[in-house]
Protein backbone atom coordinates (compact mmCIF):
# COMPACT_ATOMS: atom_id res chain seq x y z
CA UNK A 1 0.00 0.00 0.00
CA UNK A 2 1.57 3.61 -1.32
CA UNK A 3 2.07 5.92 1.80
CA UNK A 4 0.04 8.47 0.56
CA UNK A 5 -3.41 5.85 0.72
CA UNK A 6 -1.96 5.09 4.51
CA UNK A 7 -2.01 8.59 5.05
CA UNK A 8 -5.77 8.78 4.06
CA UNK A 9 -6.83 5.72 5.55
CA UNK A 10 -5.18 6.70 8.92
CA UNK A 11 -7.36 10.43 8.39
CA UNK A 12 -11.00 8.62 7.61
CA UNK A 13 -9.86 6.87 11.11
CA UNK A 14 -9.50 9.59 12.76
CA UNK A 15 -12.45 11.71 11.59
CA UNK A 16 -14.29 8.91 12.08
CA UNK A 17 -13.05 8.15 15.82
CA UNK A 18 -13.57 12.06 16.38
CA UNK A 19 -16.84 12.74 14.80
CA UNK A 20 -18.18 15.67 16.93
CA UNK A 21 -14.46 17.79 16.47
CA UNK A 22 -15.23 20.33 13.61
CA UNK A 23 -14.24 23.76 12.65
CA UNK A 24 -16.22 26.15 13.29
CA UNK A 25 -16.23 29.48 11.18
CA UNK A 26 -16.04 32.44 12.96
CA UNK A 27 -18.92 34.71 13.09
CA UNK A 28 -19.67 37.66 10.25
CA UNK A 29 -22.75 38.90 12.31
CA UNK A 30 -23.38 39.93 16.04
CA UNK A 31 -22.41 37.74 18.47
CA UNK A 32 -25.08 36.14 20.34
CA UNK A 33 -23.25 32.82 22.84
CA UNK A 34 -19.71 32.67 23.85
CA UNK A 35 -18.57 29.76 24.93
CA UNK A 36 -15.18 29.31 26.73
CA UNK A 37 -13.34 26.93 29.23
CA UNK A 38 -12.84 23.12 28.57
CA UNK A 39 -13.60 23.16 24.91
CA UNK A 40 -11.78 21.50 22.22
CA UNK A 41 -12.90 23.39 19.32
CA UNK A 42 -12.57 27.66 18.90
CA UNK A 43 -12.79 30.36 16.25
CA UNK A 44 -12.21 33.68 18.36
CA UNK A 45 -9.04 33.97 20.66
CA UNK A 46 -9.65 30.62 22.14
CA UNK A 47 -13.72 30.87 22.60
CA UNK A 48 -16.12 29.47 20.61
CA UNK A 49 -18.38 32.39 18.94
CA UNK A 50 -21.66 32.04 17.76
CA UNK A 51 -24.04 34.66 15.98
CA UNK A 52 -27.16 34.02 14.55
CA UNK A 53 -26.47 31.98 11.53
CA UNK A 54 -24.13 29.99 13.21
CA UNK A 55 -27.20 29.05 15.59
CA UNK A 56 -29.54 28.81 12.81
CA UNK A 57 -27.17 25.98 11.24
CA UNK A 58 -27.59 23.75 13.88
CA UNK A 59 -30.88 20.84 13.84
CA UNK A 60 -33.07 22.65 16.34
CA UNK A 61 -35.63 21.02 18.70
CA UNK A 62 -39.26 22.43 19.72
CA UNK A 63 -39.82 22.29 23.27
CA UNK A 64 -44.11 22.96 23.89
CA UNK A 65 -43.73 23.73 27.75
CA UNK A 66 -45.62 26.58 29.83
CA UNK A 67 -43.11 28.38 32.19
CA UNK A 68 -44.00 30.99 35.08
CA UNK A 69 -43.04 33.82 32.85
CA UNK A 70 -44.66 33.05 29.77
CA UNK A 71 -48.60 32.62 29.78
CA UNK A 72 -50.49 29.07 28.48
CA UNK A 73 -48.25 26.40 26.79
CA UNK A 74 -46.04 28.19 24.40
CA UNK A 75 -43.19 26.67 21.76
CA UNK A 76 -39.43 27.46 22.09
CA UNK A 77 -37.32 25.90 18.82
CA UNK A 78 -33.51 26.19 19.64
CA UNK A 79 -30.52 24.00 19.90
CA UNK A 80 -30.24 21.71 22.53
CA UNK A 81 -27.73 22.05 25.03
CA UNK A 82 -26.57 18.38 24.18
CA UNK A 83 -25.75 19.59 20.88
CA UNK A 84 -24.21 22.56 21.42
CA UNK A 85 -21.78 21.34 24.11
CA UNK A 86 -21.23 18.41 21.53
CA UNK A 87 -20.08 21.37 18.72
CA UNK A 88 -17.97 22.99 21.10
CA UNK A 89 -16.09 19.62 21.83
CA UNK A 90 -17.01 20.46 25.54
CA UNK A 91 -15.56 18.68 28.62
CA UNK A 92 -16.21 19.19 32.05
CA UNK A 93 -19.03 18.45 34.69
CA UNK A 94 -20.40 22.18 34.58
CA UNK A 95 -21.40 24.61 32.91
CA UNK A 96 -21.89 28.35 33.97
CA UNK A 97 -24.14 29.74 32.35
CA UNK A 98 -24.55 34.14 32.16
CA UNK A 99 -27.25 36.45 31.20
CA UNK A 100 -26.15 40.00 29.59
CA UNK A 101 -26.91 41.58 33.17
CA UNK A 102 -24.41 39.22 34.73
CA UNK A 103 -26.42 37.12 36.37
CA UNK A 104 -24.60 33.22 36.31
CA UNK A 105 -25.91 30.14 37.29
CA UNK A 106 -24.47 26.81 37.24
CA UNK A 107 -25.97 24.03 35.35
CA UNK A 108 -24.46 20.38 36.07
CA UNK A 109 -23.36 18.84 32.33
CA UNK A 110 -25.27 16.00 33.11
CA UNK A 111 -28.86 18.31 32.54
CA UNK A 112 -27.48 17.96 28.69
CA UNK A 113 -27.84 14.51 28.33
CA UNK A 114 -31.57 15.45 28.45
CA UNK A 115 -32.10 16.27 24.76
CA UNK A 116 -35.33 18.29 25.56
CA UNK A 117 -32.87 21.04 27.21
CA UNK A 118 -32.57 23.38 24.82
CA UNK A 119 -31.08 26.77 24.31
CA UNK A 120 -34.18 28.48 22.61
CA UNK A 121 -33.49 31.05 19.89
CA UNK A 122 -37.10 31.46 18.82
CA UNK A 123 -40.80 31.83 21.05
CA UNK A 124 -43.68 31.04 19.31
CA UNK A 125 -41.31 31.18 15.51
CA UNK A 126 -40.30 34.78 16.46
CA UNK A 127 -37.13 35.54 17.24
CA UNK A 128 -36.49 36.82 20.70
CA UNK A 129 -35.48 40.17 21.04
CA UNK A 130 -33.65 41.46 25.09
CA UNK A 131 -37.15 43.42 26.02
CA UNK A 132 -38.83 39.36 25.83
CA UNK A 133 -35.84 37.60 27.12
CA UNK A 134 -33.77 36.47 24.32
CA UNK A 135 -32.21 36.35 22.45
CA UNK A 136 -31.13 33.19 23.91
CA UNK A 137 -33.23 31.60 26.86
CA UNK A 138 -32.10 28.09 28.15
CA UNK A 139 -35.34 26.22 28.45
CA UNK A 140 -36.09 22.60 30.24
CA UNK A 141 -39.54 20.90 29.51
CA UNK A 142 -41.49 21.21 32.55
CA UNK A 143 -45.03 20.49 31.18
CA UNK A 144 -43.94 17.06 29.40
CA UNK A 145 -41.62 16.79 33.03
CA UNK A 146 -43.44 17.74 36.08
CA UNK A 147 -40.57 16.20 37.69
CA UNK A 148 -38.30 19.36 36.46
CA UNK A 149 -40.52 22.09 37.76
CA UNK A 150 -38.88 22.77 40.53
CA UNK A 151 -37.70 25.87 41.70
CA UNK A 152 -33.76 24.46 41.37
CA UNK A 153 -34.84 23.72 38.11
CA UNK A 154 -36.49 27.35 37.11
CA UNK A 155 -33.40 28.76 38.46
CA UNK A 156 -31.32 27.42 35.29
CA UNK A 157 -33.84 28.70 33.15
CA UNK A 158 -31.67 31.68 32.18
CA UNK A 159 -32.57 34.20 30.12
CA UNK A 160 -30.51 36.80 27.79
CA UNK A 161 -28.07 34.50 28.03
CA UNK A 162 -25.04 35.36 26.21
CA UNK A 163 -21.77 32.82 27.60
CA UNK A 164 -21.50 29.34 28.24
CA UNK A 165 -18.50 28.64 30.73
CA UNK A 166 -17.67 24.67 30.91
CA UNK A 167 -15.22 23.99 33.50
Amino acid sequence: MSPIRCLFMALALLLTISPGVRAVEAPTGPVLLTITGAIAVTNQNGTLQLDQAALDALPKTVIRTETPWTEGLVEFEGVSLKDLLALAGAKGEVLTATAINDYAVDIPMADADDPQVIVAIRLNGALMRVRDKGPLWVIYPLTDKPELDTEITKSKMIWQLNRLDIR
